[in-house]
């Protein structure tokens, strides 16, 4: 019973020491007010929460935006060095091209003066090496070669004989043999049968114009014959 009385005596010493303290009872406005009170800090705090992610939603999108940009600056300024590498590019195949056509024109250029030179030597050969008095002309130079895909050229020396002073006069016959459709064909060039008047030496060319299905072998023939009649002065052939 001892301990029993000791802490009743303990908790009445507690208690009157203790001050009393009055505490007045709210009113139902004054407990609404409060928890108005109360409900306007939590808006406010979930409206400022809001706020918060809104802003760094904003900010993380105007980063990536940025960055974005960034990249689709780099990325144009590459593709603008790409177009000014690829123009460059273009000059230069330009400028190759423009000389390969101008070593392609100096070639052509240099193989018809290649022509004429052995065409003239053929020339001063057959004057230094003819001995033939009773031949009254000869063709030293009779060629045939392709100019494009479909035509031949023909390019003809015809040399008077030796020890002939006075000019040789006749008709040039040039013609060309060729297959189509598996039979032989005969082709004149334009100036068959032109008068022509020799005095030393003459010189003729001219093209063959194919037609559509011509095949080979090409065969040209030149004559000359007199002015008026049929004899054969001087002949050639050449086989392509």
């Amino acid at each position: 019973m001892m301990p029993i009385k000791r802490l009743y005596r303990s908790q009445r010493a507690r208690i009157t020491a203790t001050p009393l303290s009055l505490r007045p009872q709210l009113s139902m406005k004054e407990k609404f007010f409060r928890i108005a009170i109360f409900m306007g800090v939590l808006l406010a705090a979930l409206y400022a929460g809001m706020q918060l992610g809104e802003y760094r939603k904003d900010m993380r999108q105007s980063n990536s935006s940025l960055l974005q940009q960034n990249q689709m600056q780099g990325l144009q300024q590459q593709l603008d060095a790409l177009h000014k590498e690829q123009a460059l590019l273009s000059q230069q195949l330009t400028v190759v091209g423009a000389e390969r056509d101008a070593l392609k024109r100096e070639l052509t250029a240099l193989q018809q003066d290649f022509a004429i030179t052995r065409e003239t030597l053929s020339f001063f050969e057959s004057l230094l090496q003819s001995n033939d008095r009773n031949r009254s002309a000869s063709f030293v130079a009779c060629e045939l070669q392709t100019s494009t895909v479909d035509r031949l050229r023909y390019r003809l020396l015809l040399v008077q004989g030796t020890d002939k002073t006075t000019e040789l006069a006749g008709r040039l016959l040039v013609s060309l043999q060729y297959h189509q459709g598996g039979k032989k064909q005969q082709l004149s060039a334009n100036t068959q049968g032109a008068s022509i008047a020799v005095a030393h030496y003459h010189r003729a060319e001219g093209e063959f114009e194919l037609p559509v299905g011509a095949t080979g072998p090409f065969v040209m023939e030149a004559r000359l014959v007199e002015p008026q009649g049929s004899k054969v002065l001087a002949s050639c052939q050449k086989k392509f």
